[in-house]
């Protein structure tokens, strides 16, 4: 069987492309900038235009896994289209080009922030009603609305899965942020807080998707996705610094207040990230399609935390 993981020099696609090869699964992919020896094709930047014949010639499953993710300091002067521009438009020309090619299988790596950010004390699952706040996921949202209606009638199957924050090691974003914080021995206000935050462990992530592929119950679903442990901003800390083989120095801050400095410094957006909870039930993964985890999140923050001290020295 051929695959075709779009992104796959990311740190999802690449990871999946080396457990599918383990698998012995004939792999190929795209990226911005391609690689003859290693079949990877050179997109450039995607968006509705790219012509994506060539790449999905072929191939019986596409992974789609690339895409605009958030910047910290963007340049767009249109931030919402820029993100239209290449999470929903490329999404669904790729997918038309692929349906065109004869492909049975179309998975489209979405994001948990389509059902919204840090709802205190609500579990996100496959029945909520979605509610996407960012630019980044409403483009994520368009694109799962068209590849729903577009392709019901064809015979290339739709498989959604909105996954949360991915951990593992090597883990950009959020989580190559928070290591650094735990890494620079700083005293850190996580103590006693009372959170829980859904995450995803890399692994389960690949193994889940590699599990959708060509399964009959995949098609036409949408998958919320994290592992079944929710942990606490002080569970995750200790944890991370754990695989750094070091002490975390967590100090005890009311939360109310920690809330009101930084929302006067701009940063409320990390408050609601560190210390917000965000609970997900994602039993669909387990229990309808009879899949399996093959790590906790703790063990994903531990390796995190060792592959990122062991980069540093």
């Amino acid at each position: 069987m051929k695959i075709l993981i779009t992104g796959i020099t990311g740190f999802l696609g690449s990871r999946l492309s080396e457990l599918l090869r383990k698998r012995e699964f004939e792999v190929s992919g795209s990226s911005r900038v391609g690689d003859t020896t290693r079949n990877i094709y050179a997109t450039g930047d995607i968006d509705g235009h790219t012509h994506w014949q060539e790449i999905v010639s072929g191939c019986d499953v596409v992974i789609h896994a690339a895409g605009r993710a958030h910047i910290l300091r963007d340049t767009e002067t249109d931030i919402t289209e820029a993100f239209m521009r290449v999470n929903c438009e490329a999404t669904i020309k790729l997918a038309k080009d692929a349906c065109a090619a004869g492909v049975k299988q179309f998975i489209f790596i979405s994001s948990i922030g389509v059902n919204g950010e840090n709802r205190q004390l609500q579990v996100i699952s496959e029945m909520s009603t979605p509610n996407p706040l960012s630019p980044y996921a409403l483009s994520k949202y368009e694109a799962e609305k068209q590849l729903l209606e577009i392709f019901k009638d064809t015979e290339m199957g739709i498989t959604i899965i909105r996954p949360a924050l991915i951990c593992g090691p090597g883990a950009p974003g959020n989580i190559e942020r928070l290591l650094k914080l735990v890494a620079s021995g700083l005293p850190l206000p996580f103590k006693h807080v009372n959170n829980v935050r859904g995450m995803a462990s890399l692994d389960n992530v690949c193994d889940f998707i590699i599990h959708c592929i060509n399964h009959p119950l995949a098609k036409g679903e949408i998958f919320v996705f994290s592992d079944e442990d929710e942990l606490s901003i002080e569970e995750i800390a200790n944890t991370m610094s754990a695989g750094m083989n070091k002490k975390t120095r967590l100090i005890a801050v009311p939360p109310l207040l920690l809330k009101v400095l930084l929302t006067m410094f701009g940063k409320r957006k990390i408050y609601e990230q560190l210390f917000s909870s965000l609970s997900i039930d994602a039993s669909k993964s387990r229990n309808f399609m009879k899949w399996q985890p093959v790590i906790t999140i703790r063990d994903s923050l531990f390796a995190a935390g060792q592959a990122f001290h062991k980069d540093k020295k």
